[in-house]
C-alpha cells in the first residue's frame, strides 16, 4: 500500500505545438535579453530572418542578443543584429530587461545556476523569465529506454529537466514558476494520439517564471 500511495498523477500543463508562441506575446513591446541567441550556423541573412532571435527581435521594443559563439556573433553584428558575445553564467551588461528569454539553452550550460543568478540581477522586479528545454521523460527518450536502445542525447547537453527538477532549481534561485507548458510539434498521427492521452510525453518544457514574490505573468 506505501508503494501505491507514492503514485500520482502525471503533469498536465497545456500542450502547444509552437515553441515560441507564448513567449512572441511577452516579449510584444518589451525590453528584451535573448540568451544563447546564435542557436545554429547561418551563412545570409536570410538563414538569420528564420531564426528565433529574429521573430523576438521583430516584436520587442529593444532586443539585445548575447551568445559565446564568437564568430557567429560577429557574423550576426556584421549583419547589422543588436548581439554581444559572452557567457551567460558570467554576464554583465549594466541595464535590466522586462523578458528574458534562454530557449534551449540551460541544458547546455555547465552552471545553470549561476546563469539564473545573473538572470535575477538583468531582470525588473516585474519581469519575466522564459525557459524552454528538452522533457526528459519525452516520448522519444522514455520509448527508447523501454527497448533498451541507446537515447542519442546531444553531447553538447548537460542535463535534463522535467518539472520537480526545473522548478527546485529555480527556487534555489529566487524564481518561481508561473506559467508551465508541454511543446511538441505533433508531426504524425501516433505522436498527436499519445500526446493528447499523455502530454507529459511531450518533447519540450517550458517555463514562465517571475522572481520569488512576484504575481502572475501578465
Amino acid at each position: 500500500m506505501k508503494l501505491v500511495s507514492r503514485w500520482t498523477a502525471a503533469e498536465r500543463f497545456p500542450l502547444v505545438r509552437s515553441k515560441f508562441g507564448r513567449i512572441l506575446e511577452l516579449v510584444e513591446n518589451r525590453e528584451v535579453l535573448d540568451c544563447g541567441c546564435v542557436g545554429s550556423v547561418a551563412e545570409s541573412r536570410d538563414e538569420v530572418r528564420q531564426t528565433s532571435h529574429e521573430m523576438i527581435a521583430q516584436r520587442a521594443r529593444y532586443c539585445l542578443g548575447i551568445d559565446i559563439w564568437r564568430e557567429e556573433v560577429e557574423k550576426r553584428r556584421a549583419l547589422g543584429y543588436n548581439v554581444v558575445w559572452g557567457n551567460v553564467e558570467q554576464m554583465s551588461l549594466e541595464r535590466t530587461f522586462d523578458v528574458i528569454v534562454a530557449a534551449d539553452l540551460i541544458e547546455h550550460l555547465a552552471n545553470p545556476g549561476m546563469f539564473l543568478d545573473r538572470a535575477g540581477s538583468h531582470l525588473r522586479e516585474d519581469g519575466v523569465l522564459c525557459l524552454v528545454t528538452p522533457n526528459a521523460h519525452s516520448l522519444n527518450t522514455s520509448a527508447k529506454a523501454l527497448l533498451g536502445v541507446k537515447i542519442a542525447a546531444n553531447p553538447e547537453h548537460t542535463c535534463w529537466y522535467d518539472p520537480t527538477t526545473l522548478r527546485q532549481l529555480l527556487a534555489r534561485h529566487g524564481f518561481r514558476s508561473v506559467e508551465e507548458y508541454w511543446q511538441d510539434y505533433l508531426k504524425s498521427p501516433l505522436a498527436e494520439i499519445v500526446m493528447r492521452l499523455r502530454p507529459n510525453l511531450a518533447a519540450h518544457y517550458i517555463v514562465i517564471a517571475r522572481k520569488e514574490g512576484i504575481h502572475e505573468a501578465r
